[in-house]
């Protein structure tokens, strides 16, 4: 059934789609005055709509999207000054706020001293504007206005909202909008976990809860993980940075700012070396400047653990064919398909051919979108015969449980990239 939506394209019913035109109008940063008030409008809006369903519009906005409200300012942080956000977002201020220091240079490009400062500065980024976001007058959030140094001191003294009201309108931003369970919070886990098998709501409704969470074995699967490695709980706790960086980035490749999404891995790899994810967003990024040198770093990240094989095999397969080596890209699919075939693929932003052009697009699924790389390869070198498996794969494929990405560069980037 098709939900209704009324004048503004707002969905009458589930709470689900409310929270996604919530988390859209949230990160949209408004070029104009129009959009402003287009957007300050919807999200006054959905507020009221979701206290139908006895959700508290703002509280979700201050505690469990926090990060999505304030993502301009996060990005503003790491833009030159002549980047367009600096029309918007008031960066002079913001990295006064901050103590964030300008950077003299590209990122990747700071010697020692200032990546250090620059680094540990960005570091607590987050966390400061977890605060902002939680005092700070809905009208300021909205326009990204930095506050004043009398009211910064005041917030940093508050006492921060009960750790349960934070932690229960964080679960449901995560369900609504986060179906990747590695980027939920070990509380968000805990909550859904204890709402599906004894049907505590807490501060929530039956009804504002009505939309299916994740399946019960993949939900127990990643709180035993995280109950034998706490290791790995503590890097999911402290990955909000990484999935900054990569919401950063996803913006600056849709803008067709290449250059700029490739120095923000750069940047994270100089504090994070052979990290897989990141080693593999950097080759994602780098790949419309340099195929050579996105395939060096896609290597990279495949030796070093990247663990979304397909996402991964596709991209390096984008850059063999980029850079006309069809035959090698060839035997690389055709080594993936018969050797390293995972039970579940991811989907996300991919860089597809599109006659002389590659082009960015969301939601690919990488097996078919690597099954058509791998008839063209195959025709280009004159090898009709393959081409043929490969158009018998095609249609043999079977519909094969499909992880959807959080963010469109979860499976391309963080998934392979894009």
């Amino acid at each position: 059934m098709v939900s209704q939506r009324n004048s503004q394209g707002i969905p009458d019913q589930p709470v689900r789609e409310l929270i996604a035109v919530l988390d859209t109008s949230l990160v949209g940063v408004p070029q104009n005055t129009k959009d402003s008030r287009h957007r300050a409008r919807t999200i006054t809006s959905v507020k009221k709509i979701l206290g139908n369903f006895g959700i508290d519009g703002e509280s979700l906005i201050r505690y469990g999207m926090s990060a999505r409200a304030a993502i301009a300012v996060y990005r503003a942080m790491f833009s030159p000054d002549d980047d367009d956000l600096t029309r918007i977002v008031d960066t002079s201020r913001w990295r006064q706020v901050l103590k964030v220091p300008t950077p003299t240079a590209p990122l990747s490009d700071l010697d020692e001293a200032e990546f250090e400062a620059m680094s540990l500065s960005l570091h607590r980024v987050p966390h400061l504007l977890d605060m902002w976001v939680a005092n700070a007058p809905m009208n300021d959030i909205l326009g990204y206005a930095p506050p004043s140094d009398e009211d910064w001191a005041q917030w940093a003294v508050l006492t921060p909202e009960a750790s349960e009201t934070i932690s229960a309108y964080r679960w449901l931003s995560q369900r609504s909008i986060t179906e990747t369970l590695g980027r939920w919070s070990t509380e968000s886990l805990h909550l859904e976990y204890r709402w599906q098998n004894d049907q505590q709501v807490g501060l929530f409704s039956a009804v504002a809860l009505s939309a299916a969470g994740p399946e019960g074995r993949l939900l127990n699967a990643e709180i035993a993980l995280r109950a034998v490695a706490p290791q790995h709980a503590e890097q999911m706790e402290q990955d909000q940075l990484f999935w900054q960086l990569q919401e950063t980035a996803v913006d600056y490749l849709v803008k067709g700012k290449y250059l700029e999404a490739k120095t923000l891995f750069e940047f994270h790899l100089r504090r994070n070396l052979n990290d897989a994810r990141t080693l593999n967003n950097l080759g994602f990024c780098t790949f419309p400047l340099s195929p050579s040198k996105a395939l060096h770093w896609l290597g990279e990240a495949a030796v070093n653990g990247y663990v979304d094989v397909p996402i991964n095999i596709y991209n390096q397969c984008c850059c063999l064919v980029a850079l006309n080596r069809a035959g090698e890209a060839l035997e690389l699919a055709e080594n993936y398909w018969q050797r390293q075939r995972q039970s579940d693929a991811m989907t996300g932003f991919l860089w597809v051919q599109s006659g002389d052009i590659w082009k960015l697009n969301g939601d690919c699924a990488a097996e078919q979108e690597l099954i058509d790389l791998a008839i063209a390869a195959a025709r280009e070198v004159g090898r009709e015969d393959r081409a043929t498996r490969w158009e018998e794969r095609k249609v043999g494929l079977v519909s094969r449980p499909v992880s959807a990405s959080a963010s469109p560069l979860d499976g391309a980037i963080e998934s392979g990239t894009a």
